[in-house]
């Protein structure tokens, strides 16, 4: 992301130093051609227009490149407070499941671990229990929430999740 923001700065400031550029050339080119009375030959003549060109094009592609990451900045704020949102909804939305299916305190901290993709042996560590405890509680979580296996019990979130994010 810094990166991006680095490279986008670059490339602003080498459109303003060449806009700055063409834009005094084509003041001086006029300033010159018109305080000494010559008029312009047809090879001064489009290289002038094409210098103005250059210059119009230049201001009119930093006034977009500005209204566009401006655009960008506006729809990542409100993407990230969507997700903080949708994050709120779906937090309480398991808190409630886990209510409704009266798991004890430990099963809760096991869903969770489940939620979160761990193993069996890694929540084990973590809960400073045996494998068999784990899976004992895994099964009675599932008989609960009526799913027969892990990936069912994810499912069940996830298709609520879904279903939050497409109503917000």
């Amino acid at each position: 992301m810094f990166e991006n923001r680095i490279i986008l700065n670059a490339v602003i400031a080498g459109m303003m130093a060449a806009f700055v550029f063409f834009l005094f050339d084509v003041i001086f080119d006029l300033r010159d051609n018109f305080s000494e009375g010559i008029s312009y030959s047809i090879d001064e003549a489009i290289h002038l227009v094409f210098e103005s060109g250059a210059v119009l094009a230049l201001f009119f592609g930093m006034v977009s490149l500005f209204k566009y990451n401006s655009f960008l900045r506006d729809q990542n704020v409100k993407a990230q407070t969507q997700l903080s949102a949708l994050k709120l909804d779906f937090d309480e939305y398991v808190r409630n499941q886990f209510s409704k299916w009266e798991l004890t305190v430990a099963e809760k901290d096991v869903a969770l671990l489940l939620l979160r993709g761990l193993n069996t042996s890694d929540i084990a560590d973590l809960r400073s229990v045996s494998v068999g405890t784990i899976k004992v509680q895994a099964h009675k979580i599932f008989g609960k929430s009526g799913v027969s296996s892990r990936v069912e019990f994810m499912a069940l979130f996830m298709d609520e999740f879904i279903d939050i994010g497409i109503s917000k």
